[in-house]
């Protein structure tokens, strides 16, 4: 059984995304995810808590907290996924199709934000946006437009996504902000998370790594009447 410290155990729960038979785009689920950690067999324990929904302006979150500990040491993060309604697919005849039944999409979410946990734990670099297949008329549309050669368009830059140290500066700002105000941390993190519509700080993209940390700074400012906040 490996000794490892928390640096040491984060540094080897990295791993990357995969493509896996009948889906037609690269992910990574829990599963994966705890699967690599039974193959470690270190010292460490990992355990998930479920909470309660959470409803934030009439809209529910489910919250995951993702705990790591060795008997000396104990490490948490939270995991939020929304409760929407289930997802449909638009055909070209104009019907939908709803991919899954209410259960097994209620079990989905619940495993989306215990994904989205334990990787906030490990921090688990590389971008983790979720990629769905794309609309069967759009789908269409892009074939077109491959076939005619007189429609090209240049070619998007991949984007770039923060990196574990700004991730975890994001936090930290939270965290500050949570205590300057008096408000929950897990509170701050959906309403932030919801005014940047997405489900985890590793969403945001580098180039709008600035505009978060200005977005706290002026919450932390208003909060406190002075500006206080340079030491992130």
């Amino acid at each position: 059984m490996a000794d490892l410290t928390f640096p040491e155990l984060q540094q080897k729960m990295q791993l990357g995304k995969q493509k896996k038979q009948g889906v037609s785009y690269s992910f990574r689920n829990v599963e994966d995810i705890t699967t690599k950690f039974k193959e470690l067999d270190s010292s460490w324990v990992l355990k998930f808590e479920d909470c309660d929904p959470i409803e934030l302006q009439g809209r529910l979150f489910y919250k995951s907290v993702a705990i790591a500990s060795n008997g000396d040491e104990v490490h948490k993060a939270p995991g939020y996924a929304e409760l929407s309604e289930v997802p449909v697919i638009h055909t070209k005849k104009g019907t939908t199709i709803q991919q899954m039944q209410v259960p097994q999409w209620t079990g989905a979410v619940s495993s989306y934000a215990r994904k989205y946990a334990v990787q906030g734990l490990f921090a688990i670099g590389e971008k983790d946006v979720d990629e769905y297949p794309v609309e069967e008329n759009q789908q269409q549309a892009q074939g077109n437009q491959q076939q005619n050669p007189n429609n090209q368009q240049p070619q998007q830059n991949q984007v770039r996504y923060v990196d574990n140290n700004q991730y975890n500066q994001i936090l930290n700002g939270i965290r500050q902000l949570a205590q300057v105000t008096g408000k929950q941390f897990d509170d701050l993190i959906i309403t932030i998370q919801k005014h940047y519509q997405i489900q985890d700080f590793h969403q945001v993209p580098v180039e709008h790594f600035e505009t978060v940390m200005n977005y706290l700074k002026a919450s932390m400012t208003k909060a406190q009447g002075q500006n206080d906040f340079n030491n992130l």
